[in-house]
């Protein structure tokens, strides 16, 4: 027993090894381009006060010079923010104690900008000489020499790597003039300082000129805040979002999944079912963290939803839901060969934990199809090629959002406990088995629309789960009988159960002509069907080509209302039959150009609107929505499902007011 318990022991140990040192492998090239080639000191400041005759009372300015060895540069006192975040600005600070107080913003000469890859905008810098002023005004009944201080925070880069920031004081010691304060001279000066060294060219103005504008939604400012805050408000935002994103409509379907899936494992006891419940969790982790991380460093932050969209995946899902239900009904045993389950079975049950593993993995797949506003931000900053808090971030988020489903996969193990469930397990695993059929007719809907065959329309697909509906129903009823039912009375819950399914068959029926399906029709194929020239009664057209709308806006001096949306996408769904429609949202939405751009379809076009989408909006996620100017600029970013009202003041522009 325990040289079987040492080898175990060591086998771990040289797994956890192996996971220690690809990590360390991974930090060092970091740290060594950080250290390599820093100089110890490339910054020198200098402070003065301006003017040199300034008296008690009057107005000034401290003039705070920065000399900057190449190759590095300073950021600006003002830097705009990108959905990662943005590089340190300089911070100029007077204490509140001294010879002189502070009475309004610093000012700053004419910057250079230079695209930052890693927060994916335009840094503002500056290269080797500039003065920065700061006004002042000089306090009553000083007189005579003067010492103070300025505190500076700051932070030099070069396009290779970056100093730590850092904080110093820089002395200011000035002799204030005799006499009372004169009359002209009270305000402060707040005029640009005399620069040592003009900037070079392409140098913008300053503040309060035209300056490059970033645009950014909610959530990539949460993020960029969190980062800022430190790893632990980061971590617990990631944790947050991961909560959240279990409200989301694409979640719902892998809670009857889940269930059913577990109804039918075989666990001899109570630790086993726990040990199978938690890889199936580390599948729903491995699926985000991994797969999620890996695929957009190798194939863009979109890359995850093709993956997810592919339609062969698709059908083999399909088949495989198909193939479980059957299952779940009694229609066969999954058995395996004698010879091949004994060598399974011999001293491991590493056999049993990769189908909970698989299952995990698979299930949290599809979700990527309707990505919230969280992963899609972080998966575009791994694509930029950003890992540190992409990785902690999915794997806060995923874990949290994994919780529930560890409590879900325990669920079937449970009911087994209960008097007389036997008997009854069986019904609810034949019911379950209905649910995988729907299921299946999902996967394939999804194949179909990237495929753009337009055989599983919207009246089609109500049709086919109107029907699976009914025959659950008569199951339940007593009806139909499957190949493993017990010869017993019916009771009145499954009668019950059995007459709202009946009663959600019907409604299936009744939705085939139009009937608005709620949170159902989230689930449904888009309507119309992508590449069909009709469109809903009584809602507005959207265009599909975006340098025509950018001709029209221009014409029509009007903004533009991009929906980048998908036809996979659940919570598009969501947004597009049940926020678009409503009177208000139309109302609004006649004075802008109206864009809509389908991006995760297998086709040229789709693949070109899932580049504009990064490059206009740096994120993953659908749906986002875009407000551009009549030029193409982006005023505004809205990620993800939101409810009418938010969405009402997403649209309030200047233009469309």
């Amino acid at each position: 027993m325990l040289p079987k318990l040492n080898r175990k022991l060591r086998s771990k140990q040289n797994r956890l090894s192996q996971v220690v040192l690809l990590s360390v492998m991974l930090v060092m090239p970091v740290l060594a381009k950080a250290q390599a080639g820093s100089p110890s000191n490339p910054v020198s400041i200098t402070a003065s006060l301006i003017p040199a005759d300034a008296r008690a009372g009057e107005g000034a300015q401290v003039d705070v010079s920065f000399t900057i060895a190449a190759p590095y540069h300073l950021y600006a006192l003002t830097q705009p923010t990108g959905p990662l975040g943005g590089p340190t600005i300089t911070t100029l600070t007077l204490p509140a104690s001294g010879p002189f107080a502070s009475v309004g913003k610093p000012v700053e000469p004419a910057y250079e900008t230079m695209y930052d890859s890693g927060f994916q905008i335009n840094d503002q810098i500056y290269k080797n000489k500039v003065t920065f002023g700061i006004p002042v005004t000089l306090k009553a009944g000083i007189s005579g020499l003067q010492k103070a201080s300025v505190s500076v925070y700051y932070q030099v880069c070069t396009d290779q790597h970056c100093l730590v920031p850092a904080t110093v004081s820089v002395p200011v010691t000035f002799t204030v003039a005799p006499g009372a304060a004169r009359a002209g001279h009270l305000l402060p000066v707040s005029s640009i300082p005399p620069q040592a060294v003009a900037q070079s060219a392409g140098t913008v103005a300053p503040s309060g000129s035209a300056q490059v504008h970033v645009a950014a939604d909610a959530t990539a400012t949460r993020i960029a805040h969190a980062q800022q805050a430190g790893i632990l408000s980061f971590l617990l935002l990631a944790i947050g979002y991961g909560f959240l994103a279990l409200l989301t409509p694409c979640v719902f379907p892998m809670i009857p999944i889940t269930v059913s899936y577990f109804a039918k494992q075989k666990q001899e006891n109570t630790r086993q079912g726990v040990i199978k419940a938690v890889v199936y969790c580390v599948g729903i982790i491995s699926t985000f963290t991994i797969v999620g991380v890996v695929v957009a460093v190798l194939f863009r932050a979109t890359g995850i939803r093709v993956l997810a969209n592919n339609p062969v995946l698709n059908i083999g899902l399909a088949v495989l839901f198909i193939a479980l239900g059957i299952n779940l009904m009694g229609g066969y045993e999954i058995v395996l060969p004698g010879g091949l389950a004994n060598t399974l079975n011999k001293g491991s049950q590493k056999a049993g934990l990769l189908g909970p593993y698989l299952m995990g993995l698979t299930f949290t797949l599809t979700s990527f199809t309707c990505t919230v506003a969280f992963v899609g931000t972080l998966l575009a900053a791994a694509a930029q090629g950003s890992l540190f808090y992409p990785i902690i971030g999915m794997l806060g988020f995923s874990t949290a959002f994994a919780l529930p489903f560890f409590l879900l996969a325990l669920f079937p193990q449970y009911l087994n406990r209960l008097p007389r469930s036997g008997a009854w397990m069986v019904t609810v695993k034949g019911f379950m088995g209905f649910v995988e059929l729907a299921a299946a007719l999902k996967f394939f809907s999804n194949a179909d629309l990237v495929w753009g065959l337009g055989w599983l329309t919207r009246p089609v697909f109500l049709a086919v789960w109107g029907c699976i509906a009914v025959i659950a129903a008569f199951y339940l009823l007593g009806a139909l009988r499957l190949p493993h039912d017990e010869s017993r009375a019916i009771g009145w819950t499954r009668r019950g159960i059995g007459l709202v399914t009946l009663l959600t068959g019907i409604w299936f029926f009744a939705g085939i002509n139009g009937m608005a399906m709620g949170r159902v029709g989230d689930f449904l194929p888009p309507t119309p069907y992508p590449g069909k020239t009709d469109k809903l009664a009584g809602q507005l057209s959207w265009g599909d080509d975006y340098n025509s709308a950018l001709a029209k806006a221009a014409q029509r001096n009007e903004d533009i209302l991009v929906n980048f949306t998908g036809v996979n996408c659940t919570n598009c769904r969501d947004m597009e039959q049940n926020v678009f429609p409503l009177a208000p949202v139309q109302a609004k939405m006649k004075h802008f150009v109206r864009l809509e751009l389908f991006t995760d379809q297998d086709t040229p076009e789709d693949r070109a609107n899932a580049k504009l989408q990064q490059k206009l909006t740096h994120t993953a996620t659908l749906p986002v929505y875009a407000i551009l100017s009549p030029n193409g600029t982006v005023l505004k970013i809205q990620q993800d499902r939101s409810s009418e009202s938010k969405f009402l003041h997403f649209m309030d522009t200047k233009q469309s007011n």
